[in-house]
C-alpha cells in the first residue's frame, strides 16, 4: 500500500511544479497560507488527490461503532475502545522521549470509550471527542484507512 501511495506522490509533486514557478520571486517561498491567500487553491486539490478522504461518518451508539464512508465508496467501522486505545495524541501515544500513557495494559472506563462527537480537521483527518472530554487526537484519513486494511 505504501508503494502505491508513494508512486502517486511524484505525480502530485510534478503537478505542483507546473503551477508554481520556483524561479519566479513571487512563488519562490510559497507556504500553505500564501497558497490560499494568493488563490493557488488548485495546488491543494492537485496534491490532495493522492489520499482518500471521508465523505461521511456516523456514530452508532447502540453498537459502539464509528462508521466512515470513503470517497471511493468503501465503508469502514471502528470499535470505540480500539479507537480510543489507538489515540495518536502526544499524551496517549507519546512524543519524543515521552512514552505516552496508553498501552496494551491500560484500562478504560466506559466514559473514556464513549464517543460523543467527531470533528473534521482540515481535509486530512478527524478528531473524536470522548465522554471524558479527551479530544486532542487527530486521526488522519491515511491512519484510519490503514487501520481498516484499505489502501
Amino acid at each position: 500500500m505504501r508503494a502505491e501511495v508513494d508512486s502517486e506522490l511524484p505525480g502530485g509533486i510534478a503537478r505542483f511544479g507546473e503551477v508554481v514557478d520556483g524561479d519566479d520571486a513571487s512563488d519562490a517561498h510559497l507556504d500553505l497560507l500564501e497558497v490560499v491567500k494568493r488563490g493557488h487553491v488548485h495546488i491543494i486539490d492537485a496534491m490532495a488527490d493522492v489520499f482518500h478522504r471521508a465523505t461521511d461518518w456516523e456514530i452508532l451508539n447502540d453498537e459502539r461503532i464509528f462508521r466512515i464512508t470513503w470517497d471511493d465508496g468503501a465503508v469502514s467501522e471502528y470499535e470505540w475502545e480500539a479507537m480510543r486505545r489507538a489515540c495518536p495524541c502526544a499524551y496517549c501515544a507519546g512524543e519524543g522521549a515521552f512514552a505516552g500513557s496508553v498501552n496494551t495494559e491500560t484500562k478504560f472506563s466506559e466514559e473514556q470509550t464513549t464517543l460523543k462527537t467527531v470533528y473534521p480537521v482540515g481535509r486530512y483527518g478527524l478528531t473524536p471527542e470522548w465522554g471524558d472530554g479527551h479530544d486532542t487526537g487527530i486521526y488522519t484519513f491515511k491512519m484510519l484507512r490503514r487501520a481498516a486494511g484499505l489502501p
